[in-house]
């Protein structure tokens, strides 16, 4: 036993691997860490939040996901957030992540109306636009478009 551990430890030490740091062996994958000011840009970076009320027994959740899909697909600089209330447990679940986006009123409004997609601009809390049951792509980008523009303005604001 004493020798196995010996040899062990000998072959970890040879091969360079190290549990407290990166190993610098070519056969494990570098994992490349973000530059400052990288980390920095991706949290200034706000994007636009999609935010639909979902439950599996849903019929209009059926329709307007195929929409949604094509929408997150397509669009860049969105994220997109599922509220699931099919349970009382994924509704609880759901008005915690509604509490940590800030979106904790609409959620509570809109909770029992299921196939309810609202548009936000994440650094107000604004709503831009609420689409019930609505599977038109158009009008999805054309809200997010909005949100974009009341974006940029509060970013760079007339003088």
């Amino acid at each position: 036993m004493v020798r196995k551990v010996v040899l062990y430890t000998l072959i970890f030490s040879i091969l360079g691997c190290n549990f407290f740091e990166r190993s610098e062996a070519f056969f494990f994958k570098r994992h490349k860490t973000p530059k400052k000011e990288e980390s920095v840009k991706k949290e200034e970076e706000k994007k636009i939040l999609v935010v639909q009320i979902f439950a599996s027994w849903c019929p209009g959740c059926k329709n307007i996901q195929p929409t949604l899909d094509q929408l997150v697909k397509e669009v860049k600089g969105i994220d997109f957030v599922q509220f699931d209330v099919s349970t009382p447990s994924k509704a609880q679940s759901s008005l915690k992540k509604a509490k940590e986006l800030n979106v904790a009123d609409f959620y509570n409004a809109n909770k029992s109306k299921t196939a309810t997609v609202a548009i936000f601009v994440p650094e107000t809390g604004e709503i831009v636009s609420i689409l019930e049951n609505n599977n038109d792509l158009e009008e999805y980008t054309e809200a997010i478009e909005k949100a974009k523009t009341k974006q940029k303005t509060l970013e760079n604001p007339p003088t």
